[in-house]
C-alpha cells in the first residue's frame, strides 16, 4: 500500500479488475473503515452513567458520573470527597434500572487505610433509599464488598508499580466499571516534596512531577475509554489569599452571596433594628460567611488532562430561611411581610451561624453547564436539600 495502484498493477502482474478487487481487499484490512468510525446516534445509545442516587445532585452534574471518563472531585479537608467516592463505589454495583453500571470498584488509597467501616455504615441505608426497602432486604452487603478491590499505597514507587501490572490486569476482566484514586494529590505533592536528595521545589523537581502526572493521565484515559469504566481522581486544594475589598470574586457558594457587609449592632435601643442584614442579603437560597478562595491543587497540567470537576464546598452560615418570619407571625410593619428578619433568641441565631452547610458543585465539564446544589450528608450519604440548584451562575 506505499506504492501507486499502477505500480501495484506492474509488480503483481494482474489486470485493472483484478487488481482493483485485490487493493480494495488489502486496504479494507489494513485501515477497517467501519471500525475507525462511530454514528453519534450509537454513541448516544451507548452512553452509560453511574447515578449519584439523587436526581437533583445528577442533574447538578448533568447526569451523574458518565463511564468512560475522568472525573476529578476536588475539596478542602472534612468537605466530604471520601465520603462521596464511597457513595458512587456503591452506586456503581447496582443494577441500572437503579442508576447504577452493574460493575465492580478499584479503589486505590493514598491518604491512609481504606474506610471500610463508614462504607458498611452507608450501604444499606443507601440502597433502601435508592432501591427501596423490598430490594434492600435481599441485598448482600457482603457481595458488595467483595466486589470492591482495595489497593493502598504508602508511597509513590508502590503506587506506579500496581498502575503497571495489577491495575491492567483487573481491568481486563471488563467487569470495573469505576477507578478511584483517593488521592492523586497526595504522594505527588508531600512525599516527593520531602525527598531526601533535597530537589523538592527546584527545576528537577517540577520535571519529574510533570511526566508522572502525563503518565498517569494518558493511561487513565486509555483505559477509561478501552474499558469503559470512569476514573474519579480526588484533588486536595490550595489557598489564595485575597484582599476582599480590592477582589470582589469568589470560589464557591459565594458567587451567589452578596459578601460586602458585615453583622454589626448598636449599642443604644433595639440590636435587632439596627444590625446591618447587607451579609445576608441574598437573591435566592445559597448564602455563606467567608471570603477565602481555594484552587485545585497540581496545576494547569492536570487540569487540562481530566474530563470534569466536581468542587465540594462546606461553610459555616446562614441560610435566608433560618432569617425569615415564621407563617402566621406577627410583623408589626416591621419587615414587609416574609423579608427576612433575625427576630430570634440570640442562642438560636447562633446556633444557625455555626450550622455547617455543603455544596456539590459541576465547576465544568462537557456534557453540562456549570451548576451547583446545596446538600446534607447522612447515614444514607449525600442527598440534595432541595429542588432548586443554581445554574450557569
Amino acid at each position: 500500500m506505499l506504492v501507486p495502484f499502477t505500480e501495484f498493477l506492474r509488480l503483481s502482474g494482474l489486470d485493472e479488475e483484478q487488481g482493483q478487487r485485490i487493493w480494495s481487499y488489502i486496504g479494507s484490512q489494513i485501515y477497517p473503515i467501519e471500525q475507525r468510525h462511530r454514528l453519534a446516534l450509537d454513541l448516544k445509545e451507548k452512553e452509560r452513567w453511574i447515578s449519584t442516587g439523587d436526581k437533583y445532585i445528577d442533574r447538578c452534574l448533568g447526569g451523574g458520573i458518565r463511564l468512560g471518563n475522568i472525573v476529578e472531585i476536588v475539596g478542602e479537608g472534612a468537605a466530604g470527597k471520601t465520603q462521596l467516592c464511597i457513595q458512587l463505589a456503591i452506586a456503581a454495583q447496582l443494577p441500572r434500572r437503579f442508576g447504577g453500571a452493574d460493575g465492580e470498584v478499584i479503589y486505590i488509597s493514598t491518604e491512609g487505610a481504606f474506610p471500610v467501616s463508614r462504607l458498611e455504615t452507608m450501604v444499606l441505608p443507601f440502597v433502601q433509599r435508592v432501591c427501596g426497602e423490598q430490594y434492600a432486604r435481599s441485598f448482600s452487603v457482603d457481595e458488595l464488598l467483595r466486589k470492591i478491590q482495595v489497593a493502598e499505597f504508602e508511597s509513590m514507587e508502590t503506587m506506579f508499580h500496581a498502575l503497571d501490572y495489577k491495575v491492567p490486569a483487573i481491568l481486563s476482566s471488563g467487569r470495573i466499571r469505576l477507578v478511584v484514586v483517593d488521592s492523586i494529590a497526595a504522594h505527588l505533592r508531600f512525599n516527593m516534596d520531602a525527598s531526601e536528595d533535597g530537589r523538592a521545589g527546584t527545576k528537577g523537581f517540577y520535571i519529574e512531577r510533570t511526566a508522572h502526572l502525563t503518565s498517569m493521565g494518558a493511561r487513565f484515559k486509555q483505559w477509561a475509554d478501552k474499558y469503559q469504566c470512569a476514573f474519579i481522581c480526588v484533588n486536595q486544594v490550595k489557598d489564595i489569599i485575597v484582599d476582599p475589598i480590592k477582589d470582589s470574586t469568589t470560589h464557591g457558594p459565594a458567587l451567589l452571596a452578596k459578601t460586602h457587609g458585615r453583622l454589626s449592632s448598636s449599642d443604644e435601643g433595639d440590636s435587632r433594628q439596627d444590625t446591618d442584614m447587607s451579609l445576608l442579603d441574598v437573591d435566592d437560597e445559597f448564602a455563606i460567611l467567608t471570603r477565602s478562595k481555594k484552587a485545585p491543587a497540581l496545576g494547569a497540567l492536570w487540569a487540562n488532562i481530566i474530563d470534569a470537576r466536581i468542587m465540594m464546598y462546606q461553610r459555616r452560615g446562614l441560610a435566608p430561611s433560618d432569617l425569615r418570619q415564621p407563617e402566621g407571625s406577627e410583623d408589626h410593619g416591621q419587615t414587609g411581610g416574609n423579608q427576612s428578619v433575625p427576630d430570634q433568641h440570640p442562642q438560636k441565631l447562633l446556633g444557625h451561624l455555626l450550622r455547617t452547610r455543603r455544596w456539590i458543585e459541576n465547576d465544568f465539564s462537557p456534557w453540562a453547564p456549570r451548576a451547583q446544589c446545596e446538600v446534607t450528608l447522612s447515614d444514607s450519604g449525600f442527598q440534595s436539600t432541595k429542588s432548586v440548584i443554581a445554574e450557569n451562575f
